[in-house]
C-alpha cells in the first residue's frame, strides 16, 4: 500500500517541476510590440513592465531615436500588469483648463495664459508660444492646448491684431505678429520674473499661425528652438528658405511637423522637411491618412502629446 501511495507523490512531484519549468520557460520569452500612433519608448515600457533602456538594447535603437507608427519592436521579458497596483486616476480636462489669465500687452491685443502645473513649476520654465489659425480665438485655443501643455511649462497665448469674423486674423503679416510675441513674451516675463525663459522655448503655430511662426521661429531661433508646426508649408519662406534655414539651424533643437494627407498643404509641408533635413535639422513628421486642415486635439491628443515630449528631449 505505501509503495503505490509514494508513486503518487513521484509522479505529483514531477507533474509539478514541469508546470513551473515551462511558466519559467514562457516568462523568458520575447514579445513583438507593434508600434502605434502617438506611442513612445516610455509608454510601451510601461505597459510590459520593461525599461527603456532593456528596450534600446533589444533592439539596437538609442532613446532619441524616433519610433514609427507599425515599426515592430521586441520586448525582452514582457511582464503581465501588475494585479495589486491600483490604476491611477486621469486629472480631467477641466482641471487643466481652470485659472487661465489675461495677459496686458504693450501696444498689442491681450494675450491668455497658463501658469505650468507640471514638476518644478515654481522654477524657470520654457514657454509654449501657441499661435492660432485665422478666423481663431486665442483664449479657447489655450483651453484646448491646456491638458497637454500646462505639465511642461507656460502655455502663452497672443491674440491677432485684426478682427475676422468670431476671431482675428494674423492679416499674413508675421513681422506686426513677431513684434506682439516679443511684446507677449516680455510682459510675461515682466509679471513671472525668471520662471519664465528667455530662450529654449517652444512655437506652435496652426494655418496662417504655422506661416507666422516659421517666420518667426527662423528670425528668433535661440528664443525658440523648438516648433511644432501643423499644416506646414515651404512656401511660407519664400525663396529664401536654404538662407534663412542656414543662419538659424546652429540654434535649432528640434522641428516636429504635424499635417494630414487630405490637408491641401501636405506637398508644402513635405518639402518644408526636406529643407530642413537637408540643413541636418532634426525634424519628424506625422501625417495621418484620414485628417485634413484640422487640429485633432480631442480625437488624436497622443500624437500631440507625443509630439511635444519629442521636442523637450
Amino acid at each position: 500500500m505505501w509503495p503505490r501511495r509514494l508513486w503518487f507523490l513521484g509522479i505529483s512531484t514531477i507533474l509539478t517541476l514541469l508546470s513551473w519549468e515551462g511558466l519559467s520557460f514562457a516568462q523568458t520569452e520575447t514579445t513583438v510590440h507593434t508600434v502605434q500612433q502617438g506611442q513612445t519608448l516610455g509608454a510601451i515600457a510601461r505597459r510590459y513592465r520593461t525599461s527603456v533602456d532593456a528596450l534600446c538594447k533589444a533592439n539596437r535603437i538609442r532613446k532619441t531615436d524616433p519610433i514609427r507608427p507599425g515599426q515592430k519592436l521586441v520586448v525582452p521579458n514582457p511582464q503581465p500588469p501588475a494585479q495589486s497596483t491600483p490604476t491611477p486616476s486621469v486629472r480631467p480636462d477641466s482641471e487643466w483648463q481652470r485659472d487661465l489669465q489675461t495677459l496686458e500687452v504693450s501696444g498689442a491685443p491681450s494675450a491668455y495664459y497658463y501658469e505650468p502645473a507640471g514638476p518644478k513649476r515654481s522654477g524657470p520654465r520654457p514657454v509654449f508660444m501657441v499661435l492660432h489659425g485665422r478666423g481663431g480665438n486665442a483664449s479657447e485655443f489655450c483651453k484646448r492646448w491646456a491638458p497637454i501643455v500646462r505639465p511642461m511649462g507656460w502655455l502663452v497665448c497672443p491674440s491677432a491684431s485684426h478682427p475676422y469674423g468670431a476671431g482675428q486674423s494674423w492679416n499674413n503679416d508675421w513681422v506686426t505678429a513677431r513684434r506682439i510675441v516679443h511684446a507677449t513674451h516680455a510682459a510675461l516675463r515682466k509679471a513671472k520674473g525668471r520662471r519664465v525663459q528667455l530662450t529654449g522655448n517652444t512655437l506652435i503655430g496652426f494655418s496662417e499661425g504655422a506661416f507666422v511662426g516659421m517666420n518667426i521661429g527662423i528670425r528668433d531661433p535661440r528664443m525658440f528652438n523648438r516648433w511644432l508646426i501643423l499644416a506646414a508649408d515651404d512656401a511660407y519662406w519664400g525663396g529664401e528658405a536654404p538662407q534663412l534655414i542656414g543662419r538659424a539651424r546652429s540654434h535649432l533643437r528640434r522641428v516636429y511637423l504635424i499635417t494630414g494627407k487630405q490637408d491641401g498643404v501636405f506637398d508644402g509641408t513635405i518639402r518644408t522637411q526636406a529643407l530642413l533635413r537637408n540643413a541636418r535639422v532634426p525634424v519628424f513628421l506625422s501625417d495621418p491618412a484620414d485628417m485634413g486642415h484640422e487640429v485633432a486635439l480631442e480625437k488624436r491628443r497622443a500624437m500631440y502629446q507625443a509630439a511635444l515630449t519629442w521636442l523637450q528631449r
